[in-house]
């Protein structure tokens, strides 16, 4: 009988052995992909989805993500019937934002859509919008157009959100030279119905985002539109009081380099006159694209036509000047 146990004795120990390091290789393996999912998952998961240009055919839907991503909107009305739309950015370059923004386009006037932001291989809730009703209105306001700095860079990253009072939420996309324009002549109202009056007198709030950091800026709208100073990422201004162009110049130490420009680069880029060199020279260079440009200076190549780039030499001698 002793015998008969001695020899059953060691492979059973043996046996006993291998089930145990199996289960502890399981709960290790478990707890480690467990671990893996709870640090990588949230990097990518969509947060502040916003929803704003709402009009009689289009929408545009925004969020931000921890980590860089492809952005793709999956919408519908009848679920089986699914269409997508991508971030335009995404499909011109190789490169991926934490900031998205999908505009969709081809949708119809006063119907409830139904949509999920999808972001890697993480989808966001299903959501809705309704859009607008047809309309013939216009306003005849200028843009607004600025330029965002992240400490002595441009920002190429962000997504810029304008509300006004009883407005539906306008949005732009930074792009990569650091600057944005947000169209102020088609802005519906909150229900939808038509499109919104504006008055010079109606105070706008601007606000940026990108990744952890916003800046919020309060200014006056104007019919001629709005050339804003370059803003600093984390800053929080209020351009109402004093007039805006008093403020540009006491931010200037803030947002901009104090150093006088050459006069030799005043003669060539300073479009406006002002003795200096910033966004409100590459607002003017923005509303010149074409051919026939009114502005014939904004064509700083001299090749005839103002183009992205002219932009591009423009703002690289607005990030010169800043980090003069």
């Amino acid at each position: 009988m002793i015998k008969t146990f001695e020899r059953f004795k060691i492979p059973t120990l043996a046996g006993l052995g291998i089930i145990l390091a199996g289960i502890v290789a399981g709960v290790v393996l478990i707890l480690s992909e467990q671990t893996f999912l709870t640090e990588a998952s949230p990097n990518f998961t969509p947060k502040n989805i916003t929803v704003s240009n709402i009009d009689d055919a289009s929408a545009t839907i925004s969020w931000q993500t921890g980590a860089a991503t492809y952005s793709v909107v999956s919408y519908w009305l009848i679920p089986l019937q699914q269409m997508e739309g991508v971030d335009e950015r995404d499909t011109q370059t190789s490169s991926t934002f934490t900031s998205h923004s999908v505009k969709l386009k081809n949708l119809q006037p006063k119907t409830t859509y139904q949509f999920k932001v999808i972001s890697g291989k993480i989808k966001s809730d299903t959501l809705t919008f309704q859009t607008a009703a047809l309309s013939t209105s216009q306003d005849n306001f200028g843009p607004i157009i600025g330029s965002v700095l992240d400490n002595d860079k441009f920002l190429t990253d962000g997504v810029v959100y304008l509300t006004i009072p009883g407005g539906v939420t306008q949005s732009a996309v930074i792009n990569n030279l650091g600057n944005f324009l947000i169209p102020l002549n088609s802005i519906y109202k909150t229900d939808l119905s038509d499109i919104l009056p504006l008055s010079g007198e109606t105070i706008a709030k601007l606000t940026v985002i990108s990744q952890d950091k916003q800046t919020q800026v309060s200014f006056k709208l104007s019919p001629e539109g709005v050339n804003l100073p370059p803003l600093k990422l984390a800053q929080k201004l209020d351009l109402t009081v004093p007039p805006l162009q008093q403020t540009e110049a006491t931010l200037s130490a803030e947002a901009t380099s104090s150093a006088q420009p050459s006069n030799q680069d005043l003669s060539i880029f300073d479009l406006n006159g002002d003795n200096s060199i910033n966004a409100t020279d590459n607002a003017i260079v923005l509303k010149n694209f074409g051919k026939n440009p009114q502005n014939k200076k904004a064509d700083l190549n001299f090749d005839g036509v103002v183009d992205q780039k002219d932009l591009t030499l423009m703002s690289e001698k607005i990030n010169q000047s800043t980090k003069k």
